[in-house]
């Protein structure tokens, strides 16, 4: 609801975050080769767009129908996920009435795919398959 809020990382957590960027590259390289299958494999209309240089923190696609989608997909075991809302409709930004068609228009049909380092070929050719038989 304001904007202001400061938050200080507690040496705990920066001690974690110390022993991750140790792994970083590795992860990396795992999320982009992840994300080279996605973008060759999925026969969805869209989706994101291949770059080596990209980290995939997270890896989207945009269906019509994405309530019943990701539904058939949890019920197969594949998490996905709706992120990062569009900032203009949150609390504090609210206020301005900005309208923003395709921001607005995305947020509906987004989907973010597993895309994590830790997926195993197997399941990502599952995820894969699973999508790719409920979008025909």
């Amino acid at each position: 609801e304001e904007i202001g809020w400061n938050y200080y990382m507690n040496q705990f957590s920066a001690a974690i975050g110390n022993e991750q960027l140790k792994k970083l590259d590795i992860q990396t390289k795992k999320r982009i080769k992840i994300a080279k299958r996605y973008s060759e494999e999925l026969i969805v209309e869209s989706k994101m767009k291949y770059d080596e240089n990209c980290a995939y923190h997270f890896y989207w696609i945009c269906v019509k129908n994405r309530k019943n989608l990701m539904k058939k997909l949890n019920d197969n075991g594949i998490e996905t996920g709706i992120h990062y809302p569009p900032i203009h409709k949150m609390g504090f930004y609210k206020k301005s009435k900005v309208s923003l068609p395709v921001t607005e228009l995305m947020t509906k049909c987004i989907i973010s795919l597993p895309c994590h380092p830790n997926l195993k070929e197997n399941e990502i050719s599952f995820i894969i398959k699973n999508l790719n038989q409920f979008i025909k």
